[in-house]
């Protein structure tokens, strides 16, 4: 049994209708189909198609309050149990619907009450028991959304004005959602295989976000801004190649910038920015290509900058920092590379600091912290086996402290700790090591005021070990050749010790 419900203004009664330019077309094939079409305005169209059994379609074009001029609904199902529905209120909108499968359900809804916007959705599902949801408001929302597979679903929210919106979806069972409010916002999610989630909120002012996922499995969120603070012309990009990636991205207020790239399976990338603190210029980029690489960066302040590149796999980069001006770059190549860095502690923050760290070979670990005033930290590793670990300040205040490690070769272990208590005064520290060879060994650590330490280590077997306590204490320790071992213990004031060694290398 057919049904075909018209309101006034398409059918008997032209007095409900602004104006006389209403055009509405209804094509229905099968048993039980409804069409339910209200139209108010000027130049309104709304066209109907349903071919199969329980069809619904319904299109409302304005209302008493707000009337929709030039707006045009077409609505299409192919299949069995489809529903569909459409509504806009005022000037120039635009929806198109086409289902074709069975148990496909289509919503959009545009102004909600607002008054003016040139808002277009346009929504195309392909196979079974889709469901997609588009709702704007406001002025000039575009939102389209394309889903082929069974079972997938894709919701849009837009509030507020210039928002733009699309979503694709290709394979089953993928899942994606776009909420945004503001201004000037864009966000662009597309998703192919199967099992596929992204979802991406906005509010504030200039925000962008750019998801894409290839494969299955894959997990893309980005929020921008919170309920508490807004973001404010930050972007998102995440990008995922392969299956059982996760992509996690938030930044909160001014500026900010996350870009993660990922290729392989089983990778994960995390960054996080401000983490409830007002302000702040943040970026961090995060590449990885490999499989099951972790990369991890949190950012607390302003102006920071982090940036960490994997290749291989198995690789794990972590950064933290927590002050203004920080900056961290750590690069990794091979398989089983750890590094990790912090700038600041829980109490402390770390201005001006940078850490540099790279990492190219097998079993290289780079551990780099520091936590208050103007530190710097630079590590570099080339070979096997290799471990860098660099520590300035040890929750002590202040300090200028500079330590620098360059390894090239097998089984070499480099360790740094700079402290400065203020009872001590312990700052404008140095530390220079350098080592090139096999099984060389170097270790400087160094408490109190203006001390320096400079070790260079060529050869083999080299040991070179330095401690020094006190106020301007110096230390240069230069091996050469091989089985060379050399110990320095200073404590106390204006010290100085040099030893050279060269063999036959």
């Amino acid at each position: 049994m057919k049904q075909i419900i018209f309101s006034l203004a398409a059918l008997l009664s032209t007095t409900a209708m602004v104006a006389q330019s209403n055009n509405s077309n209804v094509t229905q094939t099968g048993e039980d189909n409804i069409v339910n079409t209200t139209q108010i305005g000027a130049s309104n169209t709304s066209l109907t198609i349903q071919e199969g059994m329980a069809n619904n379609a319904e299109a409302i074009q304005g209302s008493e309050a707000y009337i929709s001029s030039n707006g045009v609904v077409e609505q299409s199902q192919t299949g069995n149990k489809n529903n569909a529905y459409a509504q806009h209120e005022e000037s120039d909108n635009q929806i198109y619907q086409v289902q074709i499968g069975n148990g496909n359900s289509a919503r959009a809804i545009q102004n909600l009450a607002f008054t003016g916007g040139g808002n277009v959705a346009n929504q195309t599902q392909k196979g079974d028991k889709n469901k997609a949801t588009v709702t704007q408001e406001g002025i000039t929302n575009a939102a389209f959304q394309v889903q082929s597979g069974g079972g997938n679903i894709a919701t849009s929210a837009q509030e507020g004005i210039d928002n733009f919106s699309e979503l694709e979806q290709t394979g089953s069972f993928n899942t994606a959602s776009i909420v945004q409010a503001g201004a000037n916002n864009l966000s662009l999610q597309t998703q192919t295989g199967d099992a596929n989630m992204a979802t991406a909120e906005q509010w504030g002012d200039s925000n962008s976000v750019n998801q894409d996922q290839e494969g299955g499995g894959n997990t893309a969120t980005s929020l921008q801004g919170s309920s508490a603070f807004e973001a404010r012309g930050g972007i998102v990009k995440q990008i995922q190649i392969g299956q059982e990636n996760t992509a996690f991205a938030n930044h909160e207020e001014d500026n900010n910038t996350i870009l993660q790239g990922q290729s392989g399976d089983g990778n994960n990338a995390s960054a996080e920015q401000n983490l409830g603190s007002f302000g702040g210029e943040n970026f961090a980029i995060q590449i990885q290509v490999g499989n099951s690489n972790v990369a991890t960066v949190s950012q607390n302040g302003s102006s920071n900058g982090s940036d960490q590149s994997q290749s291989g796999d198995e690789n794990n980069a972590s950064g933290t920092q927590s002050g203004t001006s920080n900056t961290l770059l750590q690069s990794q190549s091979g398989v089983g590379n750890v590094a990790t860095s912090e700038q600041g502690g829980s109490l402390f923050t770390s201005r001006g600091g940078l850490v540099d760290q790279f990492q190219s070979g097998n079993g290289n670990e780079a551990f780099a912290r520091h936590e208050e005033d103007n530190n710097t930290i630079k590590q570099t590793q080339l070979g096997d086996r290799n471990t860098v670990s660099a520590t300035q300040n040890i929750a002590f205040f202040g300090g200028q402290n500079t330590a620098s490690q360059i390894q090239l070769g097998n089984g070499n272990v480099a360790e740094s700790i700079q402290e400065g208590a203020t009872g001590i005064a312990g700052e404008s520290n140095l530390v220079t090591q350098f080592q090139f060879g096999d099984q060389n060994m170097a270790t400087s650590s160094q408490n109190g005021a203006n001390n320096t330490s400079d070790i260079f280590q060529f050869g083999d077997m080299n040991v070179a070990e330095d401690t020094q306590f006190g106020v301007g204490n110096s230390t240069f320790v230069t091996q050469v050749g091989d089985m060379h071992i050399s110990t320095i213990l200073q404590t106390g004031s204006n010290n100085a010790a040099t030893v050279t060694q060269s063999g036959s290398n």
